[in-house]
């Protein structure tokens, strides 16, 4: 069983700014943000595994998310010179992906039996390619992980529910990620991603 008390101080050591538990039941799911996705403002809708929409549709992921019991947020912090400071922000993100790694290595390296599901932030980048551009499985099904984003979650609520702060001012950017463990009573809950392991 996963140590609360241990699974934040593994997030902070692997660099995480801040981090606190919320039980599943209370995350906010939105179709809206599925349909902002498809006017592909990020260029990268229809592009990726872990994306929308070969990630699945929201009602199918809110599955996913409640087989767990609970999840902890973390978020990382990270200094910009203002919110048109794009290269920061591109480095920051790089940054965070790098918190994100190590924490989800760490904690299964601590918690081998234990199942996980780890959502990060923006689009995966495991591959330089995603395999999906080319009606091809994931390469790394342990590796590729969606994101809170994806999954229609609400962000800022999310960090209301954790507990933890959410406006950092105008030269911090702050991103989060989401690890849910604890598999709920009478669901099954398997680890990694859970997409991306057929083609299309």
């Amino acid at each position: 069983m996963i140590d609360r008390e241990e699974l934040i101080a593994i997030a902070l050591r692997a660099g995480a700014s801040h981090a606190g538990i919320l039980e599943t039941p209370a995350i906010e799911f939105h179709e809206d943000f599925r349909k902002a996705c498809e006017k592909n403002f990020c260029r990268k809708y229809d592009t990726n595994w872990m994306g929308p929409p070969a990630v699945g549709p929201i009602a199918e992921l809110r599955r996913r998310v409640l087989a767990f019991a609970e999840g902890m947020l973390f978020q990382s912090t990270h200094p910009v010179q203002g919110n048109f400071d794009m290269k920061g922000i591109e480095a920051a993100a790089r940054a965070h992906d790098a918190v994100f790694r190590e924490l989800v290595r760490a904690l299964r390296a601590r918690y081998p039996a234990e199942a996980i599901l780890p959502l990060g932030a923006g689009c995966c980048s495991v591959c330089g390619r995603c395999a999906y551009l080319d009606g091809e499985p994931c390469r790394y099904p342990d590796l590729a992980a969606s994101s809170v984003e994806a999954y229609g979650m609400n962000v800022i609520a999310l960090q209301k529910r954790a507990g933890l702060p959410y406006y950092f001012g105008k030269t911090i950017v702050c991103f989060v990620g989401l690890i849910l463990y604890a598999p709920a009573s009478g669901a099954p809950a398997s680890s990694g991603s859970g997409t991306g392991s057929s083609s299309r």
